[in-house]
Formats: C-alpha cells, sequence, structure tokens
C-alpha cells in the first residue's frame, strides 16, 4: 500500500474526497457518494503517511490539540487534510483541490454575478452552503476574475490556503491560519492596515469574526466569506442570533448599509448520473431587503426575491425547477434538495410540471 499511489488515483478519477481509517478499507466519494475501496488500512500506515504530510509545528498541534488541518503536494495535485484522532486511532480525511482555478463563467452562475462583484469596489458578500458544494471554487474564481479585470491588492486569510490565485498584475497575498497569522480575528485586524482592495475570509465561523467582518465592510473595503447556511434568510438569521439583544440594532443596520450579495449553493446529482450539477439561490440587495433587515422582518425577504423584475434574485427552488426543465436533474432530485418543498410543489405546477 503506497500512499502516493493512492492520491494518484483519487486525483486523476474525478473523486472529490478519501478517508483513511484504522482498521477499515479506504473510503472515498465520487460524485458526492461514499463508496468503499480495496483492503483495510492498518493504522501504522496511516500515521506513517499523516507523518509525512505535516511540518513539525503541525505534528506538534496533532499531538496537543489531536486533530489539525493542513495542505499537501505532490506533483500538480493539491489535497487539504485534516487529521484526528479518533476511538479507533489515527484517522485522516482530504479532499482533493483542483489544479486550476476555473473561470467563473465555468461554473454555471448567472452573468450578472461576475459582472457585479468584479466591478464592485466595497460591500460584503457571503458565499454559503454545506461543507462539499464548492464555496471555496466559487470565492477563488471570483479573487482570480478580480485579479485580472484591474490591479488591485487582493488579501485573502485561509485555513489552510486552498486555491493559490495568478497575481497577473494585481498584488495577491494568501495568509494561511497558525502559519502567517494567529486566526481569523487578527488577520482581520490586521488587514486595516494593509491596504487591500479586497479581503477573503475563508470562514465565518463565530461571533468575532463577524463582528470583525461587518467592522471591516463598514470601512469601504469589498469583503468576502463563507459560512455553513443554506439559503440567503438563514445566513442573515445566523448574524443576527449570533449577537445579543442589545447588539442586533446595530448589526441590524450594518448588514442592511454592508450587505451586498448572498450567493447560497449546492451540487445536485444529474439526471443522467454523470456527476453533479450547480443548483443556486441569490440575493442581491436593494432597497427593499434593506429595509426588512433593519425592521426586523427578514420573513419578508423571499417574498421580495420571488417576485424581484431586475432579474438578480434567484430562490433556490427557481434555480432547481430551471434544471428540471432543462432536463439536468429530475423532480426527485429537485424535491430532496429543495429547503422549501411547498413553494417546490407550487412552481412545478405554474410551470406544468408533473
Amino acid at each position: 500500500m503506497d500512499i502516493k499511489q493512492i492520491i494518484d488515483y483519487v486525483a486523476n478519477n474525478g473523486i472529490s474526497d478519501l478517508h483513511l481509517i484504522a482498521g477499515k478499507p479506504i473510503f472515498i466519494r465520487q460524485n458526492g457518494q461514499m463508496q468503499a475501496m480495496g483492503e483495510a488500512v492498518p493504522k501504522e500506515f496511516i500515521e506513517t503517511s499523516v507523518a509525512q504530510m505535516l511540518t513539525p509545528i503541525q505534528l506538534q498541534t496533532l499531538k496537543s490539540d489531536r486533530q489539525v488541518d493542513f495542505m499537501f503536494s505532490q506533483g500538480e495535485h493539491r489535497l487539504r487534510g485534516n487529521a484526528f484522532f479518533t476511538n479507533t486511532g489515527l484517522s485522516a480525511c482530504f479532499r482533493v483541490i483542483m489544479p486550476r482555478v476555473p473561470e467563473f463563467n465555468t461554473i454555471g452562475f448567472p452573468a450578472f454575478v461576475e459582472e457585479k462583484l468584479v466591478s464592485a469596489s466595497s460591500g460584503l458578500v457571503l458565499v454559503v452552503g454545506p461543507t462539499g458544494q464548492g464555496k471555496s471554487t466559487t470565492l477563488a474564481s471570483l479573487l482570480q476574475a478580480r485579479a485580472l479585470a484591474r490591479p488591485q491588492h487582493i488579501l485573502t486569510i485561509e485555513d489552510p490556503i486552498e486555491y493559490l490565485i495568478q497575481s497577473h498584475d494585481s498584488v495577491v497575498q494568501q495568509r494561511e491560519i497558525g502559519r502567517d497569522v494567529l486566526d481569523y480575528e487578527a488577520g482581520i485586524i490586521g488587514s486595516l492596515r494593509e491596504d487591500p482592495d479586497v479581503l477573503m475570509i475563508g470562514e465565518i465561523r463565530n461571533q468575532s469574526t463577524m463582528a470583525s467582518t461587518l467592522t471591516l465592510a463598514e470601512t469601504g473595503h469589498m469583503v468576502m466569506g463563507t459560512l455553513h447556511t443554506n439559503t440567503a434568510v438563514q445566513t442573515i438569521t445566523r448574524f443576527l442570533d449570533s449577537f445579543t439583544p442589545e447588539q442586533r440594532p446595530q448589526v441590524r443596520s450594518q448588514l442592511a448599509s454592508n450587505l451586498s450579495m448572498i450567493i447560497s449553493q449546492r451540487l445536485v446529482p444529474r439526471a443522467n448520473g454523470e456527476g453533479r450539477v450547480l443548483a443556486f439561490e441569490i440575493l442581491t440587495m436593494n432597497y427593499a431587503i434593506a429595509n426588512y433587515i433593519r425592521q426586523d422582518k427578514i420573513f419578508q425577504i423571499p417574498n421580495v426575491m420571488q417576485t424581484d423584475s431586475s432579474g438578480q434574485m434567484i430562490l433556490f427552488e427557481q434555480s432547481l425547477v430551471s434544471l428540471v426543465m432543462s432536463k439536468q436533474i429530475t423532480n426527485e432530485v429537485a424535491y430532496e434538495y429543495a429547503t422549501d418543498k411547498n413553494q417546490l410543489k407550487a412552481l412545478f405546477e405554474l410551470n406544468n410540471i408533473s
């Protein structure tokens, strides 16, 4: 058993995730589906393989914290890894990172998203969705498009760095948590003295990072980040619920004034069984939504999105219906992934989908 051969196989065969668990077969995730491969993995193999991939500092972190995030490169292949201890010993999980940042117009979003976000000079952009749904790819593609569009200073804070953004005529600086900066909050505060045009925050995890993110957006910078939420409404609610009742009026005001766009995304199985296709929800800030945020009437936002005539609002269920009508996904898959099944049913009836 050779870890290099395993990684080559995984990276060359469209496999997104690799799991090494002591005493279990190798597990892989392909097109969103988990499957076993090969014989049981000895714990010594995992320990040796992980030790080869980690720096001395990362090894110490693994010993003290019982888990560690890291990046590993082998030839042209890059993988994001997490090593952690369980009741069976050391385990490791790897996510394959595409060797090149894809062009944004190939991902599957409407053209207005790139046009709006590449030209914007300020505002808060949130890309949200569950783990493994392409959020990092979306952000990397946006940053790459901005770097190409005009010279600017792009600064990222990541844990760990995944895609390497090409600078072209721009200045691109990527900082990794634990290696280049202590934590997200320290990186955000430090960025105020580093003259960025754009700051990308790999993951907005807690209240302190949210507060720092909102403060930075208020200073007139373009700020991008990710959260593990499913819809625009859930995202706004997550922000507000992270603060005390006394703090929320100020947070509502900050969001209403600085939020530019929320992109929610999921990768759903194609009807032909060949891979997955992007489904999405897009909230583009306007006067009505800003007012509802200030008034704490978040529940009204889906109505604004559904009736908007600008063409720059798309509910998740509307995206699913479009995929069904173009025969890219089945009705059953649409219902499985819908966040509001009643709304999906109504849209099916409206479009004569049976």
